[in-house]
Parts: C-alpha cells; structure tokens; sequence
C-alpha cells in the first residue's frame, strides 16, 4: 500500500449495499451460469446496478431474539474488513448501538496456536487482552467488570473472517469460540464458502452501488487534491472512462478494484487511458 495514499477511514468510507443473503443468491446462481462476456456483464448489472443499501445502523432490527447474532457475508476485496473496522470507529464516536458499552472486533485468522498455546483453557476476557492489551496484564477487578458486561448484554463482538478460520481452528479454541457464538451478541464476518453456521439472519455486501463509484472517485482524488493538479477533474474523468467501458465499469463495484484503480489513474497520464484495460 502506498502510505501517501492511505487516508483516515473517517473520511474514506463509503456505505456499501447490503442485501439480504436469500434474495442475493438467486441472483448470484444466474451470474454464475452465465457463458458469454456480454451476457455476464448484463447479468451483473442487473445484480449489482440495483442495489438497496441498508443502514448499517438498522441492521440489527432484523434479528428478533434477545442475543443478537447475524452473520455477513461477501467475496474477496468486498468491504468486509473494512465495513467491521469501520463500525467500530463509529461506535467509538457514539454515533451507532448506544446499548454496548464494548464493541470488540477480533480478526479471527490472528487467533493461531503460535499465539494463543495449547495447555490452558482460554475465556473470552483472554482474547481481549492479547489483541488489545499484549504488553499488559488485566486486573481481576478488570475481568470482573467484563464478565459482568458480558452477562448483562452490553458487548458486541465482530468477528471477522471466519473462513481463513475455520479450517484451522486451534482446539484450544474451539470452546471460547463457541461460547461466543452461543451466549453472546456478535457478527460474524465470512466469505459465501466454507460456512456451516445456522444464523437466522443472514445479509451479504454486495460492494458499491453506482452512486457510490462516484462518490468514491470523488473523495480519493478530493483527499490528494495537494498533490496532483486538477484532481477534481480527474475524478469526473476518471468517471467518464469507467462508464465507457463495461467490464471496467463492472468491476469497479468490488471496493478493493476501485481502490486499485483509482490509485492508477492518480499515478498515469490520463491521455494515455485508452490502453487501461482488464489486464
């Protein structure tokens, strides 16, 4: 990553649609029967170019018993990561679910046996302070008042990426884990694949609509407008080429691509786009 161009998630992010995960794989199983350039692009346009977008605050209105679990879903380079990082940044404003008073986002591929060995029986308080406190040692007075949140309902875990997870979860594990999973209010983050979880609510990102492609664009040039001359034109130019060219324009609904691009237009002569291809 180039450290020029990395910006605050503050001022970068931008909401991503969220649909919900039934209606989404119906619509997902035609893309993928699709045989033909021309046809996968129209298909993804239909897919992708209607969009609804869902609060990220509101999502919790869809789960209707008392411990509020729901899984997400969403291919690589969605926005998962940065959709968890995102609403705890939020949260820590106090500006979304006011109940907890601890939102613990835990990326799940960082809990290895290296890290966390065999021979001792792990609690939840345990993967607090190894991922927010490794050169600390909590009091009992602290884990006392997190267990006490824990059992008055007021943490909220984000767990992100169960499927670099599961296939190699320590056995150590295993049972806080699911302790969690169980007993406690939490999202769970996953690509479609690899998951044999029952959720009763379940949504998937679906990556930027094409309002946000636009505002997007917008934003990254708006953040490196000291750097490059005309940067607000650049990004209606930008704009101009994506939309020119269908199957650019469809991949730039995936965040990370969009990034990508973004960032090679900022660094090229945009006389020369008309070479910019898939490849």
């Amino acid at each position: 990553m180039n450290e020029e161009k990395s910006f605050h998630i503050g001022k970068s992010y931008i909401n991503l649609a969220i649909a919900e995960n039934e209606l989404q794989g119906e619509k997902e199983e035609k893309l993928g029967q699709a045989q033909h350039k021309a046809t996968i692009i129209s298909t993804y346009e239909e897919i992708y170019g209607s969009k609804t977008t869902i609060d990220v605050k509101n999502i919790f209105e869809k789960c209707k018993d008392q411990t509020k679990k729901m899984l997400i879903l969403g291919r690589a380079g969605i926005g998962k990561s940065t959709s968890c990082r995102y609403v705890t940044y939020q949260w820590a404003k106090g500006e979304l679910w006011f109940k907890y008073q601890l939102v613990i986002l835990i990326r799940l591929r960082l809990l290895t046996t290296s890290r966390y060995p065999p021979g001792r029986k792990y609690k939840p308080i345990d993967l607090v302070e190894k991922e927010y406190f490794p050169c600390d040692d909590l009091s009992q007075e602290d884990r006392r008042h997190f267990k006490d949140q824990c059992d008055k309902d007021q943490v909220l875990w984000l767990l992100d990426g169960y499927d670099e997870f599961v296939q190699n979860i320590p056995e150590q594990l295993k049972d806080v884990l699911d302790y969690i999973c169980k007993t406690q209010h939490h999202i769970l983050t996953s690509r479609p694949y690899a998951i044999a979880l029952s959720y009763d609510v379940k949504l998937e990102i679906t990556g930027f609509t094409n309002d946000n492609i636009a505002k997007y664009a917008q934003q990254f040039f708006d953040q490196i407008k000291y750097n490059l001359k005309d940067a607000s034109s650049e990004s209606q130019k930008l704009l101009n080429f994506l939309k020119s060219n269908a199957s650019i324009w469809g991949v730039a609904h995936i965040p990370v691509n969009l990034e990508l691009i973004c960032s090679l237009w900022s660094n090229m002569d945009s006389s020369q786009t008309k070479i910019l291809t898939m490849t």
